[in-house]
């Protein structure tokens, strides 16, 4: 395969999930979450398993980090060819302040 893929939310979940099978299929991996303890465990796991693999510290809520994080992957990688876009945002309320979207879905 040898792609650079970029995947947010990589510590676990859904994300840790593409990252297994990306890894098989001989992707260059650039991991990125909050959890960098979890990111580095997977890193190393994936990484004895023979796979090219980079991790770094990625908040999806702050654009700054995002664009730190595709910067350094050009830098690095000279390309992006894929973009999982895992990470996911949750704002919390009460469920009964909360307002509905107009419209359909």
């Amino acid at each position: 395969m040898n792609k650079v893929v970029l995947i947010t939310g990589a510590s676990s979940g859904i994300g840790e999930g593409i990252a297994c099978e990306l890894a098989t299929a001989g992707a260059i991996l650039w991991l990125g979450a909050r959890r960098t303890e979890r990111l580095r465990t997977l890193a190393e796991r994936l990484e004895a398993q023979g796979a090219k693999v980079h991790w770094r510290e990625l908040d999806v809520t702050d654009a700054q980090s995002v664009h730190a994080f595709a910067a350094e992957v050009r830098q690095q990688s000279g390309r992006i060819d894929v973009i999982v876009n895992n990470a996911g945002v949750m704002p919390l309320s009460p469920w009964l302040r909360s307002r509905p979207r107009s419209g359909t879905a």
